[in-house]
């Protein structure tokens, strides 16, 4: 007669395997928080220099959290509009104001828009702001600057105000050559643009470019009247210039 199997004893439930795993989550989160710490500078001049840097770099505010740290998005798409699209609206908010004002004025093709990589730059023809052969603003052209002057405030850009002349010599008491014509003209320009029109002194710079940068060919009157020309440059960072300043923080 056989014997019947005696069942073995079920084995009792574990119900502390749950340790193991929260032990593997703890261990994780201590190496990632050491890694945090590590790679953290704890210098806050240098933390704040670095915030300067991106700030400057960008010609944008830097938005800062409630921790103190910074958003910055180089294509847009999040917090921080990016460079192109700033400067795209930019554009189209000068060419709406001043576009409008030289039509209402009859004034158009004095004053003119253009925009490339780094820039948009407002030309205006000199006969809009001086007689021939003076720096000093002509009656009327107050009311362009001032025009000009409200479309740009509140941008924190840096502005470059030039002096550009055609290749004919100037013919002037005052002046010996077009270099100290266009110079005067430029800081003629922006001393009125500080001092009437409101604009950031330490965002103003000028440049006086005599003929040597020519808009339209000087052969033509019509070429040497495009050229004669007062601009107003605004400046927009680039990636590289964004990434040599953040180099120079980093090297400091």
């Amino acid at each position: 007669m056989s014997k019947k199997k005696v069942p073995e004893a079920a084995h009792a439930e574990n119900h502390e395997r749950w340790i193991v795993s929260y032990a593997d989550m703890l261990t994780l989160l201590f190496a990632l928080f050491v890694v945090l710490y590590a790679t953290s500078d704890a210098n806050p001049q240098k933390l704040q220099s670095v915030h300067n840097s991106i700030e400057q770099a960008f010609s944008i505010g830097v938005l800062q959290g409630s921790n103190g740290s910074s958003a910055v998005l180089n294509n847009g798409g999040g917090i921080t509009p990016s460079i192109n699209e700033i400067k795209s609206n930019n554009l189209v908010a000068l060419e709406a104001s001043l576009g409008g004002f030289a039509e209402a004025n009859n004034l158009e093709g004095k004053i003119q828009i253009r925009s490339d990589a780094d820039s948009i730059t407002i030309s205006l023809a000199d006969n809009l702001l001086f007689d021939s052969g003076s720096a000093d603003l002509r009656a009327g052209s107050q009311d362009v600057l001032m025009q000009v002057a409200g479309a740009l405030k509140g941008l924190p850009n840096e502005m470059r105000i030039e002096g550009h002349t055609d290749n004919v010599p100037v013919n002037s008491v005052d002046f010996a050559t077009n270099w100290e014509l266009s110079a005067a003209r430029a800081s003629r320009v922006l001393r009125f643009m500080r001092e009437q029109g409101g604009l950031t002194a330490n965002s103003l710079f000028l440049a006086g470019y005599a003929d040597t940068r020519p808009f339209a060919d000087n052969s033509t009157p019509e070429g040497r009247a495009l050229n004669r020309r007062a601009d107003i440059v605004i400046l927009y960072p680039t990636l590289e210039d964004l990434s040599k300043s953040l180099q120079g923080v980093k090297g400091n």
